[in-house]
């Protein structure tokens, strides 16, 4: 299935799907890398094959050998080079051939693209490599294990990452998705949306709100009214901050909580997407126990109740254009709308 769908971005298009190649993107958890110091996915139409060296040092080849297309990944690592299980070229780091049983390495090359390791998250340039710029990385904070409580997950959504984010972009849907999160303030709360140095930045205020028993759990409200604020700032092509701060509106001690998610959607290709969420609590605020109830109900908030929409939805769309479809649009929409132009207006000017 994943095949076909490259196939079909290539003979819609007569190429590749077009998608913003010179940023970096999240290709997984350095977790993720196994005891063989291994981890294969496809970015952006695009076989990868990430692996550590013998001293520790982060690569990043195109998992295909330049000789008859065998995969890297299921060759062998050898030091800080990984043999093709085929014919046995072997490739550095660098893309380089470093070796050639059969005779001369000439120019024997494999693409390599620059990865770096920062929080946890491997990061994965897709563009020109010389345009790499590690210090243009989100920060996203909240993620030190000394002072948060941070957990992650991963979903494998069957939708394009841009519908993944407008649904991230646009909250109102948490009372009518997500019963156990939602309250009818939510859908009447007072939105802001502004850009600001090409991110976008939607606020949700709501007043006077008696939150659900389980997030009243999670950060200590009861049964009182709090002002609650739900925070999305979205980074190109489509990572997100998710912060909420409640505090309290009833005039008692002052006192506030919160939490942090970050959405993070990587294309796989034009119709499926990698979907990594992190999750963080502060140390002071919250227990571990609280922390793994809170990143519990939202995993299984994701799971059964955002992805089966919006795979239900990219299914219903098909193979036609989102715009194409011309969809209806309300105040609601505003957020989606700008991180949509946004986007379009870098890959523009990528061409």
């Amino acid at each position: 299935m994943l095949e076909q769908r490259v196939r079909e971005d290539r003979k819609a298009t007569g190429k590749e799907a077009k998608f913003l190649r010179n940023i970096w993107y999240v290709a997984g958890y350095a977790r993720e890398l196994d005891e063989n110091n291994r981890l294969t996915r496809r970015l952006l139409g695009e076989a990868i094959f990430i692996f550590r060296t013998g001293d520790g040092r982060l690569c990043a080849l195109r998992n295909r050998c330049p000789h008859r297309f065998a995969p890297l990944s299921m060759g062998r690592l050898e030091g800080d080079a990984v043999r093709c299980a085929y014919h046995g070229l072997a490739f550095d780091g660098s893309g380089s051939c470093s070796h050639n049983p059969h005779g001369p390495k000439g120019a024997l090359s494999v693409r390599a693209y620059p990865i770096v390791e920062q929080d946890g998250l491997l990061w994965i340039w897709m563009g020109t490599p010389d345009q790499a710029d590690r210090a243009t990385i989100p920060d996203f904070g909240r993620l030190d294990p000394q002072q948060f409580h941070v957990r992650s997950g991963y979903l494998h959504g069957q939708a394009p990452y841009e519908l993944m984010s407008d649904n991230i972009l646009d909250l109102s849907h948490i009372e009518f998705l997500h019963p156990l999160l939602g309250t009818p303030e939510v859908s009447q709360a007072k939105v802001e949306v502004r850009q600001e140095e090409g991110q976008v930045i939607v606020r949700r205020h709501m007043r006077g709100e008696v939150l659900p028993a389980g997030l009243a759990q999670v950060y200590r409200t009861g049964a009182r009214a709090v002002d609650r604020m739900l925070e999305v700032v979205w980074h190109p092509p489509a990572s997100m901050v998710l912060t909420v701060s409640v505090a309290t509106s009833d005039g008692g001690p002052d006192w506030q909580s919160g939490s942090q998610t970050l959405h993070i959607f990587t294309p796989e290709t034009s119709g499926t997407t990698h979907y990594f969420y992190v999750a963080s609590l502060a140390r002071d605020k919250a227990g571990e126990e609280a922390a793994d109830g809170f990143f519990a109900a939202l995993e299984l908030v994701f799971t059964t109740e955002d992805k089966p929409m919006i795979d239900a939805q990219a299914a219903e769309i098909g193979e036609e254009e989102f715009e194409d479809l011309r969809p209806a649009l309300l105040p609601i929409d505003k957020g989606p709308v700008l991180a949509r132009r946004r986007l379009k207006q870098m890959i523009e000017a990528e061409c």
